[in-house]
């Protein structure tokens, strides 16, 4: 058997073996948790064009089981949209888009630390979760909450617990945003550890589990909030594929397979 023959047999297992590895991700690696203002400032049209927003980036999911979502409300109190939901197929993104569709909008407080509270006690109860998951919170609101001490510490407390990331946007109202950039935090930066930033309507926001500085995406109106979320959604989709050196050797097998092609026809 020639040098390249069984370099050739190497490869083909190592590339069997990588495709099995990708193939298998029965378990998710992100844990995606919304939670979303329904508070009496929003109001039924900003809540709807919100809504749709959600609706719209969450059916562009992965349906390769990697991602789990949980979908939590608050407004004088926190509600639970959809409990962890691993995203395996489209039947679980029409379960998604219909649990928003039928929520009524109720108005009332901005009682952000239940909010907080209840989504990362749901994504940290989950089946799924272990300490190698990237766990990611995101809040949507347009104001301040009832309590900012008790904001804050239910973002150290989730932090704490085990979720990696907050990330959060400020819709409408400019002044909300210090307050909110209090409560943001990532792998990198703790809460109200003055390194939260404000990102201005329009931008490209980074991966929160790679941000030293946790951001707060001020949205100019929720006309522009389905934008926004894409744009999140992205920043953390993209950076849950394969790692570069698994491609690479995906890529340099099917390149010998090529070869060997070649080779058989000569």
């Amino acid at each position: 058997m020639s040098i390249i023959s069984r370099f050739m047999r190497g490869a083909l297992a190592s590339l069997a073996l990588a495709t099995a590895t990708f193939s298998a991700s029965a378990a998710p690696t992100t844990q995606l948790g919304f939670l979303i203002d329904a508070s009496g400032s929003i109001g039924t049209a900003n809540f709807n064009l919100m809504r749709s927003g959600y609706i719209s980036a969450l059916g562009a999911l992965p349906t390769d089981g990697s991602v789990e979502v949980t979908i939590y409300t608050f407004s004088t109190n926190a509600a639970v949209l959809v409990a962890p939901l691993v995203v395996s197929s489209a039947a679980d993104i029409t379960t998604i888009t219909n649990a928003l569709t039928a929520f009524s909008y109720v108005g009332g407080g901005t009682n952000t630390a239940d909010g907080i509270n209840d989504i990362s006690a749901a994504m940290l109860g989950s089946g799924n979760y272990n300490a190698g998951l990237r766990s990611i919170i995101n809040l949507a609101t347009d104001g301040v909450p009832n309590s900012q001490a008790d904001a804050i510490a239910a973002a150290a407390a989730a932090r704490a617990r085990g979720i990696d990331a907050l990330t959060a946007e400020a819709i409408g109202t400019a002044g909300a945003a210090p307050s909110i950039a209090q409560m943001v935090f990532s792998p990198l930066c703790a809460v109200n550890a003055g390194c939260g930033v404000i990102l201005p309507d329009g931008s490209i926001p980074t991966d929160p589990m790679s941000a030293a500085n946790p951001w707060v995406l001020q949205v100019n109106n929720f006309a522009d909030f389905p934008v926004a979320i894409n744009a999140k959604l992205q920043a953390i989709i993209v950076n849950r594929l394969p790692e570069p050196g698994s491609l690479a050797l995906v890529g340099l097998t099917l390149g010998l397979l090529g070869v060997a092609r070649r080779s058989r026809k000569a």
